[in-house]
C-alpha cells in the first residue's frame, strides 16, 4: 500500500523517551561548556555562511521543509526526518550530505566542505550536538499544506460576471476582462480593421493567408454576421484540422524517426498515421476527452471494426525518442508527455526521489510506470506502434534514487495519491485506461484548464498562464484566473469541443482588438497582462513556408498522406505539416525558425529573431524559385501591372502610390553583374600516373559538399568536404578533394594540420598535388594531428593545388579535419587563403531584376507577421 504523500516527521521526533526528544528537552545550560564553545567557534559560523540561505526561516527558505535556525528545528529534521541524531554521527543524514557519499544527497550543493570543517561537525555530534539557541522550532509550511491551498488543484469556480456598463463585451469572460481594465482606468484598443481581422482569422484558424479576393468580399460584406460566418467557414475547413493538429505534434513530440537506436531502422512504421488520425479527430470535432482517452487506451475502447482507425492514436505515446533502447527513459519520456503534456504535472520529476515541489513522491512515480511496465508494444502493418495490456500485469517497485539496481518496496499502479479521491482504482488491465479516465474526470482541476490555457495562448499570443505545462505549487494563479476557470466551465460544459473553444475566443470582443496601441496604454500595461489589446505575432515555420508556396501557387493542399522530406533542394510543395520529421538530424532549417523538438513535449516554441532567418529568405533555393515563378507569368505585362499584381499575390492588398513609386525606381536600376568567381573548387575523383581526375561534388546541403544520396550506395560512400575538413569516399578513386587555382605567378607556401580524431580504422592518405608537378607531399594519419607543411615553390597563374584525401584499405570511421594557409608572394604583392575561409556553397547566377522585387516583398514584415 503506497503512503498518502503528507510530508510527516519521523516519528521518532515525537516519542517520548527518544533521543531527539530528550535532545529538544535539554536547556542551554545542561550540555557542557566545552562543547558550547565548540558549537560557537566551529558549527555555527558555517551554518550562517553555507546553509541558513536554503535552511533558514528568518531568511524566508526552507527547502526540505528544514529549518536550522535554532536546536529545536535542527532536531525536528525536514521532509526526511531528522538530519542528526546526537552521540552518533555516522547514523545522522547531514554528516552524509556533508561528507558527499551519497551522489543524490550533497550538501552545500555548490562545494564541498573542507576535511576541517566535516571533522568538526562530526566531533560536535558525538558531543550530543550541544546547541544554545533556544526557542521552538519555526512553522514550516510542508508541500502537502501548500498544496492543499494551491489554486490549480481546486477545481475551477464560476466566477460572479458583472455587466459591462460601456456595451464593449461580447462575451463573459470580455466582461471580466472589461471590468480589471477599468479598475485601472484603462480601456480597450478599438476593433481591429476587416483586412486585419480576416488575415488573424485564417492564419489562427487554418494557418494560410486569405487571397486579395477573399479579403475583399469580406471588406464589402455588409452582413451583420459577416465575421461569425467567416468562423464558422473555416471552421468547418479540413485545413482547420491540419493548422490544430500541429499544435497538439509539439505536445506529443512526434516525430517519423525513433533516434540513434544503433544498427535496427530508425524509422517508425506508419508515424503518419497518428498525424492523420490527430487531423480527423480534431475536423471531426471529437470531444477532448475521448481525444485524450483514445491516445492512452485505444486498444481498450475499439471493440467494432468500424473503429480500429482509432488505434493508430496510440502514437502519442509510442512515438517518443527511443533511448538507445533504454527501457527506464522511455517510460520516463512516456510519464512526462502523458502528465506534462495533458495536466501540467511534472510527475517525471520524481524517478529518482520525491518531487523538490509538487505532491508527487518517487512512489507516484513508480505507480505510474507499472501502468506503462504492464503493457507491451504491438506493431501491424497499418498502424503506428501501440500499447497492448500484457496477460499479467505488473506492479513494480521503486528504484531508489532512480537506480534499477537499487529497489525499493513495490507500489500499486494507479494515479499520484494527492489527486486519487476522483481517480479509478486499478482492478484490472494495465491501467491504462483508469489513467486516462482520471486525466479527463470532471472532478480533475487541471486538465480543462491546461487545454484551454494551451488554445487561448496559441488565438492570442500569450497564455494567461506563462508555464503551460507545469501548473505545480510554482505556477502562481495567473492575473486573469475568472477568465481561464470560466472557460474551463464552459469548455467541459458544451462537451469538451475545440472547436466550440475556438469560436467562443475568436468572436470575442478582446480577441478582435488591435494591435496598435496608445503611448499611455503600453506604459501602464507593457506586457499586455489587462489583455487590453492584441498581441502582435510572427508568422511560425508552418505558416510562413506555405504562405511562401501558397503566394505562387505552388502548395499541395491534399489533406493526409505520408511524410515528405521538405529540407532538400527541391523541397517539395506539401504543407509543412507533413514534413518528414528526423528527430537524430532534424535539419538546420527547422531550428533557424524555432520548430518544436521532436525529442521531448513542447509546452511552446521559442520565439527568436536572428539572423539566419533572413539569410534563409535570402538565399534559399526555394525561395529564389518561387519569387522567379510569381514574375514568370507576368512577363508580358506593363511596369505598373506587374507591380500590382505582386502586391496581390504576396501581400493580398494593392499597393498604396508611394509603394508604387518606390518599385518603378527599383526595377529601373538594371540588371545586376555576374558575381566573380574565386579561386576555391570542391570535388571528389582519384590520381591517374600523378594527375589528379576531378569532378565537382554534385550537391550542397547541411553546410556540407556530398554525392546527390548521402551515403551514396556505390563507391562515393561518404565523400565529403566542410569547411573543416570532411570524409573520403570508398575507394581511392573516390578521394575527397579541395582544389585552390592560383590566380597569378609567385612563390607558394602551404602550411596546415591534418587531423583524423578515431583511432578505430586503418586511417586516411593526405596528398597535396600540383596540376603542373603532380603529388607534392603525402602524409599517413592513422590517429591523431598531423603538420602537413610544404614549401611548394613556383607556381604559374591557372595553376591547381589539389588537398587530397582518400581512404587506405578502408573507409571506416575516416572523418578528418584538414586546415591550411596557403601563402601566394608575388614581386608586388603578399596575399593569404585559408581552407575554412575559403569554403562556401554553389555561386548561383545573380536573381533577376524583378525576382528580387518579389523576394523583397516575400521578406516585408507585412508578410512575415500575423498583424
Amino acid at each position: 500500500m503506497r503512503r498518502p504523500f503528507v510530508l510527516v516527521l519521523a516519528l521518532c521526533t515525537l516519542m517520548p523517551g527518544s533521543r531527539f526528544a530528550l535532545a529538544q528537552e535539554l536547556n542551554a545550560e545542561e550540555f557542557d561548556a566545552a562543547g558550547i564553545e565548540h558549537f560557537e567557534n566551529r558549527i555555527r559560523p558555517v551554518l550562517v555562511e553555507s546553509c541558513y540561505a536554503c535552511h533558514s526561516s528568518a531568511a524566508g527558505t526552507t527547502e526540505g521543509e528544514l529549518s536550522l535556525d535554532n536546536r529545536a528545528g535542527v532536531a525536528r529534521g525536514g521532509s526526511s526526518g531528522p538530519v542528526i541524531v546526537p552521540g552518533d554521527p555516522a547514523a545522522s543524514r547531514l554528516m552524509r550530505a556533508i561528507e558527499y557519499h551519497d551522489a543524490a544527497l550533497q550538501m552545500p550543493p555548490d562545494g564541498k566542505l573542507s576535511d576541517e570543517v566535516i571533522t568538526a561537525f562530526r566531533e560536535w555530534i558525538a558531543r550530543g550536538a550541544p546547541d544554545p539557541r533556544d526557542g521552538e522550532a519555526a512553522e514550516v509550511s510542508t508541500i502537502a499544506d501548500r498544496a492543499a491551498e494551491h489554486w490549480a488543484f481546486q477545481k475551477p469556480v464560476r466566477p460572479e460576471v458583472a455587466e459591462d456598463p460601456t456595451g464593449w463585451s461580447a462575451k463573459n469572460f470580455d466582461r471580466l476582462i472589461a471590468a480589471r481594465l477599468q479598475s485601472k482606468d484603462l480601456t480597450p484598443t478599438d476593433e481591429a480593421s476587416r483586412e486585419v481581422l480576416i488575415r488573424r482569422l485564417y492564419f489562427d484558424l487554418v494557418g494560410l493567408a486569405p487571397t486579395m479576393e477573399e479579403i475583399e468580399a469580406f471588406k464589402s460584406d455588409s452582413d451583420p454576421v459577416a465575421y461569425e460566418k467567416l468562423v464558422d467557414r473555416l471552421l468547418s475547413s479540413p485545413q482547420f484540422g491540419e493548422r490544430w493538429a500541429r499544435h497538439w505534434l509539439d505536445l506529443a513530440r512526434y516525430s517519423d524517426t525513433k533516434g540513434y537506436v544503433f544498427t535496427e531502422d530508425r524509422n517508425y512504421p506508419n508515424a503518419y498515421k497518428y498525424r492523420d488520425w490527430v487531423i480527423t479527430a480534431i475536423n471531426d470535432d471529437m470531444p477532448v476527452d475521448a481525444f485524450i482517452k483514445y491516445q492512452l487506451a485505444a486498444d481498450r475502447m475499439v471493440t467494432e471494426d468500424a473503429d480500429k482507425h482509432h488505434l493508430a492514436a496510440q502514437g502519442f505515446v509510442t512515438l517518443g525518442r527511443r533511448f538507445i533502447n533504454n527501457p527506464h527513459d522511455i517510460a520516463a519520456d512516456r510519464i512526462d508527455v502523458v502528465f506534462r503534456g495533458l495536466m501540467g504535472l511534472t510527475v517525471a520529476c520524481a524517478r529518482c526521489h520525491d518531487h523538490k515541489y509538487d505532491p508527487v513522491s518517487d512512489e507516484d512515480y513508480y505507480a505510474a510506470y507499472g501502468i506503462l511496465q504492464s503493457s507491451r508494444e504491438e506493431q501491424d502493418e497499418t498502424n503506428p506502434p501501440r500499447l497492448v495490456d500484457k496477460d499479467a500485469p505488473e506492479n513494480v517497485q521503486v528504484f531508489i534514487r532512480g537506480s534499477e539496481h537499487n529497489r525499493g518496496d513495490v507500489v500499486e499502479r494507479g494515479f499520484p495519491t494527492f489527486f486519487t479521491s476522483f481517480a479509478p482504482k486499478v482492478t484490472q488491465g494495465s491501467g491504462r485506461l483508469e489513467l486516462a479516465e482520471a486525466i479527463v474526470h470532471p472532478d480533475n482541476p487541471l486538465t480543462a484548464r491546461v487545454y484551454v490555457n494551451r488554445v487561448w495562448g496559441h488565438l492570442l499570443g500569450e497564455q494567461l498562464v506563462g508555464t503551460p505545462s507545469d501548473f505545480g505549487l510554482r505556477c502562481e494563479a495567473p492575473l486573469q484566473q475568472d477568465v481561464l476557470d470560466l472557460l474551463a466551465i464552459e469548455f467541459a460544459e458544451n462537451g469538451w469541443s475545440l472547436k466550440w473553444l475556438v469560436r467562443e475566443l475568436v468572436t470575442s470582443s478582446t480577441y478582435r482588438q488591435s494591435s496598435t496601441t496608445t503611448a499611455e496604454q503600453l506604459a501602464a500595461d507593457p506586457e499586455n497582462a489587462l489583455w487590453g489589446r492584441m498581441n502582435r505575432r510572427r508568422l511560425d515555420f508552418e505558416s510562413l513556408r506555405d504562405r511562401l508556396l501558397a503566394s505562387a501557387g505552388k502548395l499541395d493542399t491534399q489533406v493526409g498522406g505520408a511524410s515528405q522530406n521538405i529540407a532538400g533542394e527541391d523541397g517539395g510543395t506539401r504543407r509543412t505539416l507533413y514534413a518528414h520529421i528526423d528527430r537524430q538530424n532534424l535539419p538546420n532549417l527547422f531550428r533557424t525558425f524555432d520548430f518544436a523538438s521532436p525529442d521531448e513535449h513542447v509546452a511552446e516554441r521559442p520565439q527568436t529573431l536572428v539572423p539566419q532567418q533572413a539569410l534563409f529568405l535570402m538565399n534559399s533555393p526555394m525561395v529564389a524559385e518561387i519569387a522567379g515563378s510569381l514574375v514568370g507569368s507576368l512577363a508580358s505585362a506593363d511596369t505598373d501591372t506587374r507591380v500590382t499584381e505582386l502586391y496581390r499575390k504576396i501581400l493580398g492588398r494593392a499597393p498604396t502610390p508611394r509603394e508604387l513609386e518606390l518599385a518603378r525606381q527599383f526595377v529601373s536600376r538594371g540588371e545586376a553583374e555576374k558575381l566573380a568567381g574565386d579561386e576555391w573548387n570542391f570535388g571528389y575523383g582519384g590520381l591517374v600516373e600523378g594527375t589528379v581526375q576531378f569532378s565537382p561534388l554534385p550537391m550542397f546541403t547541411e553546410n556540407r559538399w556530398q554525392s546527390t544520396s548521402f551515403p551514396a550506395d556505390d563507391a562515393m560512400g561518404y565523400v565529403s568536404l566542410t569547411a573543416t575538413g570532411g570524409h573520403p569516399g570508398r575507394s581511392r578513386e573516390h578521394a575527397s578533394i579541395r582544389r585552390w587555382t592560383a590566380p597569378s605567378a609567385g612563390q607558394l607556401i602551404v602550411e596546415g594540420l591534418a587531423d583524423r580524431p578515431e583511432s578505430q580504422g586503418d586511417g586516411i592518405e593526405a596528398m597535396l598535388v600540383s596540376s603542373r608537378r603532380g603529388v607534392l607531399e603525402s602524409w599517413v594519419v592513422e590517429h591523431g594531428q598531423l603538420p602537413t607543411n610544404a614549401r611548394v615553390g613556383d607556381v604559374e597563374p591557372g595553376e591547381h593545388i589539389d588537398f587530397v584525401v582518400s581512404c587506405r584499405e578502408n573507409d571506416g570511421f575516416d572523418s578528418y579535419n584538414w586546415q591550411a594557409t596557403i601563402t601566394l608572394t608575388t614581386a608586388t604583392e603578399r596575399r593569404v587563403w585559408h581552407t575554412t575561409q575559403g569554403f562556401r556553397g554553389p555561386t548561383g547566377e545573380p536573381m533577376q531584376l524583378w525576382a528580387q522585387f518579389a523576394q523583397a516583398l516575400l521578406m516585408s514584415n507585412e508578410f512575415l507577421y500575423v498583424d
